[in-house]
């Protein structure tokens, strides 16, 4: 996305990807509509499901169903969904050159030199988008980013076996490891299935998974599974310095509560192609990134993270909430689409008044922590 911004105003551009774009991505593949809003072209070619409702489940049961009038998560493969960036990146005028995986840096004043296993670029500005064990993050913020929760993701075929999953909707258990969830996605030909949890309960993720599989009726072999961190920024972590920026998951952005990346992904990296085109044109400084970021998108992931502590906190409440109040399922409805942000969830007449989600927001962090801390230490899922 990124590359494609900058080459569209001009600018000579250079994509180091070190494996071949069309391998498999560890990502559940769902796409908000408020980020396909934000793309400058069409991206029907690769969505494989439009997701226009739920099953909410939680603490493996007590399950039931709610549906919107209009989709609002769009599933794609990530490795199509990336391969139609590039392409339309590579058609604007950006190079990529396959195979050259950035493995270290030479920041400096004017050039920086990144040095791939076959050959060493000169750089007068260096975006880091290589994810979450980003090289050039330990460049810019070596003290890395201090929130980090864990997912597991896997590919099942769809069969005899998961037959009765509805293909327009995904199913979600909460409330059954703290500050987690997990989920199934329909796809085209595959159900994507995973789970997330804070990383001080990573030793229970495999367990949770297996069991939650196991009561829709289906079983993964360990082979099939892939693990991948989730960092989430908090403000005051370095994304930016004077020769580059960081963006999506290299960045932290990533929502704490969903675990939802591309969005943040596409968005901040339209936010820095704005900030290094004009820092080449000497018009501005690569740490205006930073700000306008900690102004915008971090905004919501703040919001996001309060969210998650309050909705774990009181998850048997929320949980009927969802199943009877259509306002508050609609404003849900609403976030998830982009047609209302997380801020604006809070203005429903299901939410408490300032003064007392001041208090409320304390509480709920304070208790997610113990109850982390209790989960930790118990033979659950171990």
């Amino acid at each position: 996305m990124t590359a494609y911004a900058l080459a569209k105003k001009g600018v000579n551009v250079a994509i180091l990807e070190g494996k071949d774009p069309s391998i498999a991505k560890v990502c559940g593949g769902g796409l908000q509509l408020k980020a396909i809003r934000i793309l400058p072209f069409g991206i029907e070619e690769v969505v494989e499901r439009k997701i226009s409702g739920m099953v909410f489940q939680r603490r493996l049961r007590d399950r039931f169903t709610r549906r919107y009038g209009s989709p609002v998560t769009y599933m794609v493969n990530r490795a199509r969904f990336d391969n139609l960036l590039l392409r339309r990146a590579q058609e604007a005028g950006a190079i990529m050159f396959l195979g050259e995986k950035a493995l270290s840096l030479e920041p400096a004043a004017d050039r920086t030199k990144v040095f791939t296993g076959r050959d060493a670029f000169d750089a007068h500005a260096v975006v880091g988008a290589d994810g979450a064990g980003s090289i050039v993050r330990r460049a810019i913020n070596p003290g890395g980013i201090a929130l980090v929760q864990m997912g597991l993701i896997c590919e099942l075929r769809k069969g005899a076996g998961n037959a009765h999953i509805t293909e327009d909707v995904f199913i979600i258990d909460w409330g059954t490891v703290p500050g987690g969830y997990a989920w199934i996605f329909p796809k085209e030909a595959t159900l994507t299935v995973g789970a997330m949890v804070p990383r001080e309960l990573a030793g229970t993720l495999k367990s949770y998974l297996r069991v939650f599989l196991e009561k829709e009726g289906m079983k993964i072999k360990d082979e099939r599974i892939l693990a991948h961190p989730i960092p989430t920024r908090k403000l005051g972590e370095p994304i930016a310095s004077g020769w580059g920026v960081l963006v999506g998951d290299a960045a932290g952005l990533t929502d704490p509560f969903t675990g939802e990346g591309l969005y943040y992904a596409l968005r901040s990296g339209q936010i820095a192609a704005h900030h290094v085109a004009r820092f080449l044109t000497g018009g501005g400084r690569l740490l205006d990134y930073e700000d306008e970021i900690d102004m915008g998108l971090m905004q919501e992931i703040i919001m996001a993270g309060k969210m998650r502590s309050f909705f774990n906190t009181f998850s048997g409440y929320i949980h009927n909430l969802y199943r009877k109040n259509d306002r508050l399922w609609y404003a849900f409805c609403e976030v998830l689409r982009g047609d209302r942000t997380l801020e604006g969830l809070r203005r429903t007449r299901t939410i408490p008044p300032k003064p007392i989600l001041r208090y409320l927001e304390k509480f709920t962090s304070w208790y997610e922590a113990r109850e982390i801390g209790r989960f930790k230490n118990s033979t659950a899922f171990k």
